[in-house]
């Protein structure tokens, strides 16, 4: 008897404790607001309300007819409840303050020098720097991968990390990369040989998930540079996949059909070398198109537009003599 009143008694206080703790596990983890993000305030009801604000330099933002408030070091959920209070106070009237990101601009990383789109990069958790890279369509052939850098801003001065990128990624060191932390800058330097130091990179441009440069290493065959590219996206026409080589001073196409391969598992590898381009059209559309199209994301990161054209008209000759099928 005593056993079940003691049961009675606890088993509701031990039913609070397993709902609660979830929920402050999720606010624990939720973003912190800092200097630099974007917010997206909306009042329901009150579309006349709805803005995005900039949380300034000092942690302050101006969200009418509230006026300044400390952001900073707030979360979206809590920010949007001391709104929700403080916009009660002002109007006498109860309304419910929604508060989402737009830019997470206090966790961003820049990228400079020879990358293929440089710039900023926000993110609500900071990646390693192979991600950040991807996200930036990956180095361009000057790259000197042997030599990347990460700036780091302090108190005593810019701290330089030394990073041998192109060891790490063809598996050559066993070392772990530094964690990138907001405000870092990623610098990948220009090498006087031309190229990337090691193997070299491929470029992989259409109807794939992350169209960019990717590291080529020894042995490397086209579906595996595909998957580093995220594969290929459903609009993707895998029986007119095309290879871009070098051939001397003139370039040669191969058109590769992955329908086989992608079906049965059945068909050769097809080896890449490095420099070669991957161009998966979408169907419907010829591998001119596509080449002229993407010339801004890929083609560009190593050549002009110019350039971009005879490689087309390179293409759609060869492409009458070479048919390599799997």
């Amino acid at each position: 008897m005593c056993r079940h009143i003691l049961f009675d008694a606890f088993f509701p206080v031990l039913i609070a404790v397993a709902v609660l703790a979830p929920a402050a596990t999720a606010q624990e983890t939720e973003y912190m607001i800092g200097a630099g993000d974007i917010l997206a305030v909306s009042v329901w009801r009150h579309a006349d309300l709805d803005r995005n604000v900039v949380v300034r330099t000092n942690g302050l933002i101006t969200f009418p007819p509230v006026g300044e408030l400390m952001a900073q070091g707030m979360t979206p959920t809590a920010l949007g409840r001391e709104l929700t209070q403080r916009l009660r106070d002002y109007t006498r009237e109860t309304n419910q303050v929604t508060v989402a990101m737009v830019q997470f601009n206090s966790r961003a990383i820049f990228l400079t020098g020879q990358i293929a789109m440089p710039g900023r990069y926000s993110f609500e958790q900071v990646p390693d720097i192979l991600q950040v890279m991807s996200e930036a369509g990956g180095p361009l052939p000057t790259a000197d991968l042997s030599s990347v850098s990460v700036i780091r801003p302090t108190t005593a001065g810019p701290e330089v990390i030394r990073i041998d990128l192109g060891a790490y990624m063809r598996g050559e060191k066993a070392v772990a990369l530094p964690e990138l932390r907001p405000g870092d800058t990623v610098e990948f330097p220009a090498t006087y040989g031309g190229g990337v130091t090691g193997p070299g990179i491929v470029y992989v441009l259409g109807e794939v998930n992350r169209p960019g440069a990717y590291p080529l290493t020894e042995g490397m065959d086209l579906l595996q540079v595909l998957a580093l590219a995220g594969g290929t996206t459903r609009e993707a026409k895998l029986a007119d996949v095309v290879v871009v080589m070098n051939a001397g001073e003139s370039q040669v196409a191969a058109n590769v059909d992955l329908t086989r391969i992608t079906r049965d598992g059945t068909g050769r590898p097809f080896h890449l070398s490095a420099g070669d381009r991957i161009v998966v059209p979408m169907a419907g559309s010829s591998i001119g198109e596509v080449l002229l199209t993407g010339a801004g994301s890929l083609l560009s990161a190593s050549t002009d537009v110019l350039q971009g054209y005879l490689l087309y008209l390179t293409v759609d000759r060869t492409l009458k003599d070479t048919k390599l099928r799997q």
